[in-house]
């Protein structure tokens, strides 16, 4: 089951926005975890190596964060970046596109957690500006940060494409793809409503 929402935007009538999600035994997704190779792309690769407390190699593994819980609710949202067609340059499109996925994916995280429930966002943990990794002190909300899967070491493409039978595409040599999508979880005790995400989504239409 998937759901629609229409977001207005200062430039367009609205983006349209297509959003799945599902609750399933957290323990399930064990099997994309593949430690040591996350955590070298992240050291190769991203600029928050070293320099976020959300953000390997500080960032705990997946199988420790969620021994405590019992579901994990996985939610994807896309957009079609033809949409976006107002904005000139491909690489502001996608910029465009992931800047309201991830803001409404972060508003349903934050409206959704609860004292008991642990959320994965999407990339690091933007609460402090700048993180105090930076300056060597401690994180200021222990209790409030959120890891991505891929800092948790989990194997994303590989788990949306079997959980929803869809594949991620990205912006690479610069070539725009069809569409662009973040993925976001809900680590909790209780087992989730799915229906209860999607009227969070509707109503930030």
């Amino acid at each position: 089951m998937s759901i629609k929402i229409h977001i207005a935007t200062p430039k367009s009538n609205g983006i349209v926005i297509e959003i799945s999600a599902v609750c399933i035994d957290s323990k399930y997704i064990l099997q994309y975890e593949e430690l040591k190779k996350f955590k070298e792309l992240c050291k190769e690769g991203c600029p928050n190596y070293k320099m976020k407390w959300s953000c390997p190699p500080y960032s705990p593994y997946y199988h420790d964060i969620s021994k405590k819980y019992d579901f994990l609710t996985v939610c994807i949202l896309t957009v079609q970046l033809d949409q976006f067609n107002y904005i000139n340059k491909d690489y502001l499109k996608v910029k465009a596109a992931n800047s309201i996925l991830k803001s409404r994916a972060e508003k349903m995280l934050r409206a959704k957690v609860f004292m008991n429930d642990k959320g994965i966002s999407t990339g690091s943990c933007r609460m402090c500006k700048p993180c105090r990794c930076k300056r060597n002190e401690p994180c200021r909300h222990p209790d409030k940060v959120m890891y991505s899967f891929e800092a948790l070491g989990i194997h994303v493409s590989s788990m949306i494409e079997d959980l929803f039978d869809f594949k991620l595409q990205w912006y690479s040599k610069k070539q725009l793809p069809e569409y662009t999508s973040v993925v976001v979880g809900l680590l909790s005790k209780d087992k989730v409503d799915v229906n209860e995400i999607y009227s969070l989504f509707r109503e930030m239409e």
